[in-house]
């Protein structure tokens, strides 16, 4: 059975990222890897999966140190990261194992969208889409013009789509990264405007914060709500 995620089994690139919805992309990587790769991802030393709601610089450093290993019982090694999120310091520190990884090491990355991978990142990698792009529930461009009541409505509406905490978590890093790339296309970072350096630092802090244990979602997203200039 075809995964459908055109992947060549015979011309195998050392670096994917596939962007979409997570769950739906995992089931078709583990069928590609299993059925036609032949690569066992069960008790075998030479697969690693990594989940992460945001991938830091300290993760990363982790990942390049564990790929250092030559493969034991294969002929490869597959890192397979599913991350809602990279910062831009990880993605850096990555720039040199994505473009010579050590032996015969590929790696599967796995994102809601490439919007956020900077272009040095993405030029290394084969970049697939797979269905639709894992957006925000919340209409970005909306709520950026909206007033601040308006906003917080908005955000009542988020969080009570959701219930499990951790699908509310990876909804909200969507949303900041959806925030994110949105202001980046209305903001001429030519002029170095300080201010709007210091609402994408601010912006990184809370989705750092998302990531810790039992954050108080419904507060941070409302910071952003009284934070974030309309446009």
């Amino acid at each position: 059975m075809k995964s459908n995620l055109n992947i060549d089994k015979d011309f195998l690139h050392h670096a994917y990222c596939i962007e979409g919805d997570s769950s739906c992309i995992l089931s078709k990587l583990e069928n590609f890897l299993i059925n036609e790769l032949k690569f066992s991802i069960h008790e075998n030393q030479d697969f690693w999966y990594g989940e992460y709601d945001t991938l830091d610089i300290e993760d990363s450093r982790k990942i390049k140190d564990l790929h250092q290993n030559r493969p034991v019982v294969s002929d490869k090694k597959i890192f397979v990261i599913s991350t809602n999120f990279i910062t831009e310091k990880a993605q850096n520190s990555m720039l040199k194992l994505f473009e010579e990884p050590s032996g015969d090491t590929h790696f599967f990355l796995i994102i809601p969208t490439v919007e956020n991978i900077i272009p040095t990142l993405r030029s290394r990698m084969i970049i697939i889409e797979h269905g639709e792009k894992g957006g925000s529930i919340i209409n970005v461009k909306n709520f950026l013009k909206a007033s601040v009541g308006e906003r917080i409505e908005m955000i009542k509406k988020l969080m009570t789509s959701v219930s499990d905490e951790e699908k509310s978590k990876m909804e909200v890093v969507k949303f900041i990264n959806s925030i994110e790339v949105e202001l980046k296309k209305k903001i001429d970072f030519s002029k170095g405007n300080k201010k709007y350096m210091s609402l994408f630092e601010n912006l990184e802090k809370v989705r750092q914060y998302v990531g810790e244990q039992s954050p108080s979602l419904k507060i941070l997203l409302e910071h952003l709500a009284l934070t974030i200039q309309s446009l």
